[in-house]
């Protein structure tokens, strides 16, 4: 297998580097900003979770006085 030679003027090899250059800090920035999201995705689901239970909660309670209102034979 023959291997051919490719030229290329430096100015185009220096832009080529620069543009990519900027995509690799493009995409470091996409990566980090991904891992905020993911970090803000946890917090809130956590905080949903917790909002869940407390109302699971409140709604035992209530299920409690309704059965002590409708029922003062239990007691």
């Amino acid at each position: 297998m023959v291997e051919a030679q490719v030229f290329v003027k430096i100015d185009s090899y220096k832009d080529v580097l620069h543009t990519i250059g900027l995509i690799k800090d493009r995409l470091n920035e996409a990566k980090n900003t991904l891992g905020k999201i993911k970090e803000l995705k946890n917090q809130e689901d956590s905080e949903l979770e917790s909002w869940g239970s407390k109302l699971s909660d409140i709604e035992s309670k209530m299920e409690g006085i309704d059965h002590i209102l409708f029922e003062p034979s239990a007691l």
